[in-house]
C-alpha cells in the first residue's frame, strides 16, 4: 500500500491560484482544532466566511485552496469523495462563505475537512525522530510509515506523531487523480518494506 501527504500549501509555483492568507476570525481558537484534528464540533460558528487579501494577485479557484494555517480546505466534490472513502465519524467537513478581498461572496461551496485524531502509524525505528526529553516530539527528520499499523486505517488521516501531517491512501489519490481535482499536491511518503 502507498501513502501521500497532502500539502496544504496547493501549488506555490502557479501564481494563478487563489492563496489564503488571513485566518476566519469567527472561529477564534477553535483554528487550531482544524489544524490538529481535535473536534470543533457543536462550537463551530453558524456563518463562518474566509477572505482572501488583496496583497496576493491568484484569483483562480482550485479544488484544493492553498493557504499557509494548514487548514484542509476542499470543494464540495473533493469533500464528497473523501466522505465516500472514509468512514463515518472519522472526520468533520465544515461548510464556510468564501469572499472577495472586497468583502462580496465568491463561494459557498467550500468546506474545511478535519479528520480527527491521529494514528500510530510511525515506524519508530526506521525513522528519524528528535525527541525533547520529556518524549514529547520535537521534530521527525525521516519519516518511515509502518504499514502493518496503517493495515485499517482511514483513506485520510492524520498520524499521532506528527498530527498536522495529512495522510492519503492510494485508492484516494486515485480518485483524485480520476476526479482531476485541481491543485493537489501529493508527496509520496516513504513505507517500511520488510525484508522477506
Amino acid at each position: 500500500m502507498r501513502f501521500f501527504e497532502l500539502e496544504t500549501l496547493g501549488d506555490l509555483n502557479d501564481s494563478e491560484l487563489l492563496f489564503l492568507d488571513q485566518e476566519p476570525e469567527a472561529l477564534g481558537l477553535d483554528g487550531y482544532c482544524l489544524a490538529a484534528g481535535e473536534p470543533v464540533g457543536d462550537s463551530y460558528p453558524a456563518e463562518v466566511k474566509l477572505q482572501s487579501s488583496e496583497d496576493r494577485t491568484g484569483i483562480q479557484l482550485s479544488s484544493v485552496l492553498g493557504n499557509n494555517f494548514n487548514y484542509l480546505i476542499v470543494s464540495g466534490a473533493m469533500k464528497d469523495v473523501i466522505a465516500e472513502h472514509c468512514p463515518k465519524g472519522s472526520l468533520e467537513c465544515l461548510p464556510f462563505t468564501l469572499l472577495d478581498p472586497r468583502e462580496r461572496v465568491r463561494s459557498q461551496d467550500y468546506f474545511f475537512v478535519n479528520p480527527l485524531g491521529g494514528i500510530d502509524g510511525v515506524d519508530t525505528k526506521a525513522s528519524d525522530i528528535k525527541y525533547h526529553r520529556s518524549g514529547a516530539i520535537v521534530g521527525i527528520r525521516k519519516l518511515v510509515l509502518d504499514p502493518e499499523k496503517l493495515r485499517d486505517a482511514p483513506a485520510l488521516f492524520r498520524l499521532q506523531q506528527d498530527p498536522q501531517l495529512y495522510v492519503v491512501n492510494e485508492s484516494l489519490a486515485k480518485a483524485f487523480h480520476e476526479r482531476r481535482f485541481t491543485n493537489v499536491v501529493l508527496r509520496e511518503l516513504t513505507v517500511f518494506a520488510a525484508k522477506p
